[in-house]
């Protein structure tokens, strides 16, 4: 798989893989356990958003509150809602997570508020990823002189739009591909028709020669 590239600044990034097992080891749902186990191939924290300036070093970045963004390689597809409410749980802090699987990719993220689980998360659908793209996270014009909670709220609205286009985009090709299906159907039965016509009068045709 092709290595990733987000366009956040370089004195963000933490680029640390995070071990499986441990993880593995506080989902508490056993068929959870089970998807995640087999359906994930990796886990890595990538950057982690930060309000302070001036930061030196990934041991003081990562030791700051902030906003972690984390890339989730797949062995196959599993529903990213499921995916983003496990992964939540197991974190429960400000995540903007990154499914890959293959040429696509879903965006999730996760918005805590109070303790525990309570919050918002949202995540679009598999769409196609273009490799040669960097994966749009922070957007310049509208994130510039924000706070990092100011920018995941902005990001979490970003994923819900995203979502209602995907889910559009797939509902109206779906319509188009049943319409297709029928005019398809249409013109066989037509075919279909006309060769009983033909059938019909060769017999007709016989029958006046006998």
């Amino acid at each position: 798989m092709n290595e990733c590239r987000y366009n956040i600044p370089k004195q963000y990034k933490v680029d640390k893989g995070m071990p499986l097992e441990p993880l593995l080891g506080k989902i508490e749902n056993p068929k959870c356990r089970r998807i995640i186990e087999t359906g994930v191939e990796s886990v890595k924290w990538c950057y982690h958003i930060v309000d302070k300036k001036g930061i030196v070093n990934v041991a003081e970045l990562v030791r700051e509150s902030g906003l972690s963004i984390l890339e989730i390689a797949l062995r196959r597809q599993i529903c990213p809602e499921l995916l983003t409410e496990v992964f939540a749980g197991l974190f429960q802090r400000p995540i903007v997570l990154a499914y890959l699987y293959a040429d696509e990719l879903s965006l999730g993220t996760f918005l805590p508020a109070g303790n525990a689980m309570t919050g918002r998360m949202c995540s679009t659908d598999f769409y196609p990823r273009d490799v040669g793209r960097m994966i749009d996270i922070m957007d310049y014009e509208r994130d510039t002189g924000k706070s990092v909670a100011q920018m995941h709220e902005r990001i979490l609205a970003t994923i819900r739009q995203q979502k209602r286009v995907i889910m559009i985009e797939k509902a109206y090709e779906q319509i188009n591909d049943r319409m297709e299906d029928e005019i398809l159907a249409f013109e066989f039965s037509l075919e279909n028709l006309e060769k009983i016509r033909e059938d019909s009068a060769f017999v007709q045709a016989q029958l006046r020669v006998v």
